[in-house]
């Protein structure tokens, strides 16, 4: 290995794994780290005026984000755009949540994506999202942050003695089996006075009266620190390294980005997870809203714009398979991914990943260049894979796009399993694809 300061590395993922709680939370979190490091923020629904030289980001519906820089010699001939979501799976709340049975009191729940279900039992869980307030003059509602940070919630397993089975596997019931238990209705908490008890925490929370609550979006997760570990520190554990991972090489990438001779641009896109057939998913034409503006801000016309488009390239930043420690027959037969020996490169011939020759061509060449360690991934024939966003956004905007990400295991658990060093290679090519005048 060569001299990575891995635990500067597992800060950084630390941080944003225990502040981007939510794809709401993770928006605010990008559009922090950005206008602290000299970007100007810009409001979706204005007008702009943006400059030669200007940094820039804008949140889009909440909690979709887009960031862009233009070099000061950037002339309208393409440019570089990387791509990543901030959503996950999880399990949602529903509204009029409460449910009182057998001395419990529960929450009506749904499951967002394409969660691993017995990943959540048994494990303390939080809430956190966006909520609509009433404004207390009579004005327009008011959407405001919420993540009660500590433990609320649980999903008890059935013991093995209620069911001799649960080895040989058990298909857990969305509706039925994944109901998080808020509190019991002890001695004091009479039902006669309590009311709705999960609307009463949140509007304490939110220094609100329950009567103020119009509407929430409210995801649980898991509470359990971030962890490095393995004899040699050499692996990270944590929950949503799908995506924040790719989220985090982003926001650093673009940072850190100085060719001044392109236009560079992240989207952060929530709700990738359900396929992205939203208005702020990446199967939107909010990219190309943006992009369009900035052209005609500095003056371009339509035709510039198209011959833009087909002169730019694009990264899609996505986690990929790792090797399985226990199930290696689940790879590819010669494209497998080992953690810490580079991020991945993935493609597939059935195009659910994007998988443009030229950027593919540009990307390798970029990486032996700069000595960065990356690897191959294409799915097993005889096994469907995921599929994620470069392929969906190139439908409205038709950039070449090439996905990569860092290599994980137990994708879509609760908690996820990485290589750290992996994030470095990542984090490095992102940059470095950002500013390579090649």
């Amino acid at each position: 290995m060569e001299n990575i300061d891995i635990n500067s590395i597992s800060a950084g993922l630390s941080q944003i794994v225990r502040t981007a709680v939510s794809p709401y939370h993770t928006a605010s979190y990008a559009l922090k780290m950005l206008t602290d490091n000299g970007f100007k923020e810009l409001l979706f629904e204005e007008e702009w005026k943006l400059e030669r030289g200007g940094r820039y980001v804008v949140k889009v519906y909440g909690s979709t984000v887009a960031a862009f820089t233009i070099g000061d010699e950037w002339d309208g001939a393409g440019f570089r755009l990387v791509a990543a979501h901030n959503d996950f799976p999880c399990i949602k709340l529903k509204p009029s949540a409460q449910i009182e049975e057998n001395n419990y009191i529960k929450c009506n729940a749904g499951i967002y994506g394409g969660a691993i279900l017995n990943t959540w039992l048994d494990r303390p869980l939080s809430a956190a999202g966006r909520v609509m307030l009433k404004d207390r003059s009579g004005g327009t509602p008011a959407a405001v942050l919420v993540d009660f940070a500590r433990p609320l919630f649980i999903i008890p397993n059935l013991a093995i003695h209620m069911n001799r089975e649960v080895n040989k596997g058990v298909e857990l019931n969305r509706q039925k089996d994944m109901l998080p238990v808020l509190c019991t209705n002890s001695i004091g908490y009479n039902s006669d006075d309590r009311g709705d008890v999960f609307l009463s925490l949140l509007a304490q929370e939110l220094k609100a009266g329950p009567g103020e609550i119009l509407a929430y979006d409210l995801c649980l997760y898991p509470v359990e620190e971030p962890v490095l570990l393995g004899a040699d520190n050499s692996l990270f554990s944590a929950g949503r390294l799908d995506n924040l991972t790719s989220v985090q090489a982003c926001i650093n990438a673009t940072e850190k980005g100085t060719h001044t001779g392109s236009l560079n641009i992240t989207m952060l896109y929530d709700n990738e997870e359900i396929g992205s057939s939203t208005k702020q998913g990446a199967g939107s034409v909010i990219t190309r809203a943006v992009i369009e503006r900035i052209y005609n801000n500095m003056g371009y016309g339509s035709e510039k714009f198209w011959c833009g488009i087909a002169s730019s390239a694009g990264l899609s930043v996505d986690v990929a398979h790792a090797i399985h420690p226990n199930y290696p027959e689940k790879s590819d037969i010669t494209n497998k991914l080992y953690m810490n020996k580079g991020f991945a490169i993935k493609t597939a011939i059935d195009e659910k990943y994007a998988s443009d020759l030229e950027v593919l061509g540009m990307l390798l060449d970029i990486c032996g260049k700069e000595n960065i360690p990356c690897q191959r991934y294409v799915n097993r024939s005889d096994i469907a894979g995921g599929s994620t966003l470069g392929a969906v956004a190139a439908v409205n905007l038709p950039v070449k796009m090439l996905d990569i990400g860092v290599p994980v295991l137990a994708m879509h658990s609760a908690r996820e399993t990485m290589g750290i060093y992996d994030q470095y290679y990542l984090e490095k090519a992102v940059e470095s694809f950002f500013n390579w005048k090649g």
